[in-house]
């Protein structure tokens, strides 16, 4: 692991996260959040970014939440949102030439972290790529179009693909990438296109556009990481994990990084 301890100062409390930088200006800084019950270090060996975003001339950055759970941590939507505030603001006037916006990437809880924090703070988000844990925007309405890269398995145990009825996980995937669709002010039925044995795109708008939402929807996938392998233990629990798409790299390939204010 490449990636080194930070640490900012909320309120008196020490909030933690990781960080790999490339040797020049960064051209994007992306901040990549953990599950629930998982932790920093965790994040950076499932997605493999300290590596592949460094090489890509990005910042890869890695928040640890601060409520323990477990043997890791979880997202709070409310106590974790200043943290992750203050967080970007540093990143970004520590790197001006990431263009006064940055990625955020999640897996499950840290998805639905990364869709929340962009709904209410929209323009300093160029991307969300959501992974198992895409939910509806925390508003119906943006100041300023997010565009979307969700992926997510229909066999996926933990968070259910047809949703489940909870207060976490109420509508279902394709539902909540519509709802982003219209705050987005797009509003269109999604192209449909086989992309792999078992894996569709779902283009709820132009590619590339700001306001694009796209979701890969993996057939028999599970709780997991596309094109990140897991051990046979988790592979028994968590599910599947599709090599026919790389989330990492479809993330790092998106025309949003780097592009600074897209809208």
């Amino acid at each position: 692991m490449t990636a080194s301890w930070q640490t900012v100062e909320i309120d008196g409390r020490q909030c933690d996260y990781l960080l790999a930088e490339p040797a020049g200006a960064p051209r994007a800084v992306i901040l990549s959040l953990h599950g629930t019950r998982s932790e920093a270090r965790d994040q950076v060996r499932l997605t493999r970014l300290d590596g592949t975003a460094v090489e890509a001339g990005a910042v890869a950055v890695f928040p640890q939440a601060v409520t323990p759970i477990g043997r890791g941590y979880e997202w709070d939507h409310e106590a974790d949102l200043p943290f992750l505030s203050r967080l970007v603001d540093e990143l970004l006037a520590r790197y001006p030439s990431a263009g006064g916006r940055v990625v955020l990437t999640g897996m499950s809880g840290g998805a639905r972290m990364s869709c929340h924090f962009a709904s209410l703070r929209p323009e300093l988000v160029s991307l969300v790529g959501a992974i198992a844990g895409l939910r509806a925007p925390s508003r119906t309405t943006l100041s300023t179009p997010v565009p979307v890269y969700a992926f997510h398995g229909t066999s996926d145990r933990i968070n259910p693909y047809q949703g489940n009825g909870t207060a976490r996980w109420d509508e279902s995937v394709p539902d909540a990438a519509m709802q982003w669709t219209i705050a987005n002010g797009a509003g269109r039925e999604p192209v449909i296109s086989q992309v792999g044995p078992h894996v569709t795109r779902s283009s709820y708008g132009a590619d590339g556009a700001p306001n694009e939402v796209v979701l890969w929807t993996v057939r028999g996938g599970g709780h997991t990481w596309p094109g990140s392998p897991l051990g046979l233990l988790l592979r028994l629990f968590l599910g599947k994990t599709t090599t026919e798409i790389d989330a990492t790299a479809l993330i790092l390939a998106a025309p949003h990084l780097g592009s600074g204010r897209t809208a």
